[in-house]
């Protein structure tokens, strides 16, 4: 809770302060970063290993607490921040040597201080610079009696209360001694507002109160204070205006949707300069760019932020184009200088520091505030004496600003006779020995930080930095893995969201919550494939930088086996595929079906990660087989199993029965409809295939049938029928996966192919006896395509029991399938053939055929579900040894088919 009362009673003496002298102006500003770095714990993690006497056993790191010059070394787990402070009792035990170095302070064990620092001074050369220190080692006793021992460090100043920080505990074996390393991190940030800026602050004539930022992650997924909280608290603070950074825009996009971003002249006013929103309302809340009189010098503000990805706005009112967008830039800028009439333009940049280059030779800017440096003691001041600044062209600003570990500082305008800028002037906070304004409420915030990154420090992460440490490609590949295995799904995907904090030793289940990013509803679903396919595009890329993910949404993909395929196959755009995905990409997609999540699956992301990693912890028994489980996942390497599934490849009918009925005499009547013949035609075909695939071979065995037939009832004459197509074939086909390779034709596999058919039809046709033809081959065929399914050449070998004696026929075959959609419409092209080339025999007769050509070709789309409405040719094509020429059959036609895949084992 603000204290309201006693700073309002604060802001009020201040705003009745004189002004001060006429021919200064001053920005102070103050930002909401806070941060613990593990330090100098690396380094010396660097230095155990390479050295001969020691053997690193072990990495942990907890949570601690300091009240700046003190650190808790040793204590019951229920000793709190409470206790320490009402704690006044401490005795000395002993003094020793420690080190002090980047944002923290080593305690080596006894007689290594020396040996230690040297070894991490040309480790860090010359870079940073360590130093040994004498430190005072206490033991305290609180008012509830409990007792700890604690570190002092002279040097450094104290605070009024303890608050929370990290300790890195090195467990190090010298032969059958067990020594510890432990190192301390100095948190940095979050330390209240200086009580004197604030109150110089309160004279809106000569000064401004810049925030950097909104509260950014803390105010979203933190602590959760929603818009009113956020801007209560800066209003207090004397806040005039805000600039707005990109996670900020990301609590607006979640406060909008929610309905709680409302216009409110309590609020400061909000700044982002490369932001365009759809909201009219909402517009008036967040502006390009603020302007303010003081001091005589009129005073523009302006705000940059990177671009976001698409999805990290979505939904939103909110658009974020390029900030290197130099003509939309300078349009700003000219409308400030020109329509505005300002005479400084103060710019704010939320810019990774690999972007910030080009803003750097930006003219028009004065005062450029850019990335916080995290200098603890340097204390920077920096004065830029201007003569003729506004009569020149310059390529860059004046003065360039990195905000140090405070994250607070002065920045003052300085206004020569004929109103012009004279000189500008950056410099610390002024001194104030008494307590910053919310130092309280940001100590609370602290506590909350420490408690979202490390929990109650129950580890669910082996530490495997020795092993290439957790990346954010590594990272969610292991969760999209997780998932699958949880969901007993073919593939699963995890959206992507950088993360860059890290912690030295066994990672805190946490810290994954934060690596996860927010929490979110999962689903299982059937997708097809030609959707999985889109997603797949987005996979998550190698590279541990988290720039490298901004500006686009990835995700991370599991199922995929080394060769990119699914289950050992291709992604097929027709089929669908058992997915475990957020439950967000399954809205607004009708083609996709959401079904009922396995019993015991965790409904959300965060359950799903975390129990999986438990599971895996609990059930490993020993620490190195924990980590091999983990990398393993990590590794998302689907490796390669075995698929059943029952193929119904075509199901399709067709029946027209006509019936006449008429008095004598109406034959003479010219209309066909009751002068026709009654007749009856019905067609149908059917494909219905066991397919099993392994690692090496696949077997698919099945049937496939075709029959046609009309018949004609004329009146007063005998029945008369045809058959159109009458063929009933029994195959079997064993195919060895002998090589994969990915050319022209895409990825494919090739391998030889044995064949086994009995071919046979339902009825004899006419006076001919029953076909009857048993069929074998083998060749070498290409298949398992994402279109071309197949494409094959052999020998086949037929017995035919038509005729008696039975007789052997050779011949060389070929044929080919394929199945792919077209492109920009919503129809699917289906089409396959065969040829065969018969041998010649001294036993040819009439009926035996020299060559054989069978082409079908459909194109289909989705009436609903699986019933497809189909345009069909089909042509077949026969010559004779013995007779002229050649005989074709040429069908053409629609046809309503039914498909489907069982897949009985994924």
């Amino acid at each position: 809770m603000l204290h309201r009362n006693a700073l309002a009673a604060l802001l009020a003496l201040a705003a009745a302060a004189p002004a001060a002298g006429g021919t200064a102006a001053s920005i102070f500003y103050f930002d909401h970063s806070y941060r613990i770095t593990s330090g100098l714990s690396e380094s010396v993690e660097e230095v155990i290993k390479s050295s001969a006497s020691l053997k690193l056993e072990k990495v942990l790191t907890e949570l601690t607490y300091t009240n700046g010059d003190t650190f808790l070394l040793e204590g019951p787990e229920d000793l709190n921040a409470r206790e320490l402070n009402a704690t006044t009792s401490y005795a000395l035990i002993e003094e020793a040597d420690a080190i002090d170095g980047a944002f923290s302070i080593a305690l080596p064990p006894p007689g290594l201080a020396e040996t230690t620092a040297a070894a991490l001074r040309e480790n860090l050369s010359p870079y940073r610079e360590v130093e040994v220190r004498r430190v005072q080692l206490l033991r305290g006793v609180s008012p509830a009696g409990i007792r700890f021992r604690a570190l002092r460090a002279p040097w450094r100043a104290a605070k009024p209360l303890w608050e929370p920080t990290l300790r890195s505990r090195l467990l190090a074996s010298a032969g059958e001694r067990l020594d510890e390393f432990a190192v301390f991190s100095i948190p940095t940030g979050l330390d209240g507002i200086n009580r004197r800026m604030v109150e110089e602050g309160a004279d809106k004539r000569t000064a401004v109160m810049l925030s950097l930022g909104a509260g950014g992650t803390l105010a979203g997924a933190v602590m959760k204070a929603g818009p009113a909280r956020t801007f209560e608290y800066m209003r207090a603070a004397g806040t005039d205006i805000a600039a707005l950074e990109p996670e900020d825009l990301s609590n607006f996009k979640t406060w909008a949707r929610a309905g709680l971003l409302k216009v409110s002249t309590a609020a400061p006013e909000f700044i982002c300069t490369n932001l365009r929103i759809t909201d009219p309302e909402l517009a008036g809340l967040v502006k390009p760019y603020a302007v303010r009189e003081i001091g005589g010098i009129r005073t523009g503000f302006i705000s940059l932020v990177r671009a976001h990805a698409p999805a990290e706005l979505a939904g939103s009112p909110f658009e974020v184009w390029d900030p290197r967008d130099e003509k939309a830039l300078y349009r700003v800028i000219d409308q400030l200088r020109a329509g505005e009439k300002v005479k400084a333009v103060v710019a704010v940049s939320f810019l990774k520091s690999g972007e910030l280059g080009w803003l750097l030779n930006f003219s028009g800017i004065d005062v450029l505030i850019g990335p916080k440096a995290w200098d603890t003691e340097s204390g920077r001041s920096t004065r830029v004496v201007l003569r003729g600044w506004e009569k020149e062209t310059h390529t860059g600003p004046a003065l360039t600003v990195f905000p140090d570990a405070g994250g607070a500082g002065v920045i003052r305008l300085e206004r020569g006779p004929k109103g012009s800028l004279a000189a500008l002037e950056s410099t610390p906070p002024p001194e104030d020995g008494r307590e910053p304004v919310f130092y309280r409420e940001q100590l609370y915030m602290k506590e909350r930080i420490a408690s979202y990154f490390m929990g109650s420090g129950d580890s669910v992460l082996p530490d495997l930095r020795a092993r290439g440490g957790y990346t954010i490609h590594s990272f969610f590949n292991l969760a999209a893995a997780l998932l699958r295995r949880q969901y007993a799904a073919e593939a699963a995907i995890v959206r992507v969201k950088p993360f860059s904090s890290r912690v030295p030793g066994e990672i805190p289940s946490s810290m994954v919550r934060t690596w996860l990013g927010p929490d979110e509803p999962m689903a299982l679903a059937l997708v097809p494939g030609f959707h999985l396919s889109e997603l797949l595009r987005s996979a998550v890329p190698e590279g541990s930088d988290a720039e490298a993910y901004l500006g686009a949404e990835y995700l991370a993909v599991s199922g995929l086996d080394k060769s990119g395929r699914l289950g050992g196959l291709p992604i097929v755009p027709s089929e669908t595929y058992l997915t475990a995905l957020p439950a967000g990409l399954t809205e607004g997609k009708p083609f996709v079906k959401v079904l009922k999540r396995p019993e015991g699956a965790a409904e959300t992301l965060h359950g799903a990660v975390l129990g999986a990693l438990q599971e895996i912890k609990d059930t490993t028994p020993s620490r190195l087989a924990w980590e091999e489980a983990v990398l393993e996942a990590a590794r998302n390497v689907t490796p390669p199993r075995s698929v059943w599934r029952l193929n119904l490849r075509n199901l399709s009918a067709q029946m027209v029965d006509t019936g006449v009925r008429a008095p004598g005499g109406y034959d003479q009547v010219n209309e066909s409809r009751i002068s026709a013949a009654d007749q009856t035609q019905m067609q149908g075909s059917a494909r219905l295939f066991s397919e099993f695939y392994s690692e090496s071979f696949r077997l698919d065995v099945g049937v496939s049938a075709d029959y046609g037939k009309t018949v004609l009832r004329p009146k007063d004459q005998p029945r008369l029928t045809t058959e159109s197509v009458d063929q009933l074939i029994y195959s079997g086909e064993l195919v060895y996966r002998w090589r994969k390779f990915d050319g022209r034709l895409g990825k494919l596999v090739a391998g030889p192919y044995a064949s086994a058919a009995y071919d046979t039809e339902f009825a004899r046709s006419g006076d001919l006896p029953l076909r009857k033809v048993l069929r074998g081959g083998a060749g070498l065929k290409l298949f398992e395509g994402a279109a071309l399914q197949e494409l094959y050449a052999g020998l086949s070998t037929e017995q035919v029991y038509t005729y008696l004696p039975a007789r052997t026929k050779h011949a060389l075959e070929t044929g080919f399938r394929l199945e792919m959609p077209l492109p920009g419409t919503a129809l699917r092209l289906s089409a396959d053939g065969n040829y065969r080339l018969f041998a010649r025999s001294r036993y040819d007769t009439a009926a035996d055929l020299k060559e054989r050509l069978e082409l079908n070709l459909r194109l289909s789309t989705r009436l609903y579900g699986d019933v497809m409405i189909s345009p069909f040719l089909n042509f077949f094509l026969a010559s004779g040894k013995k007779l002229p020429g050649s005989a074709t059959n040429l069908t053409t036609g629609f046809a309503l088919e039914y498909s489907r895949l069982f897949k009985l084992k994924r």
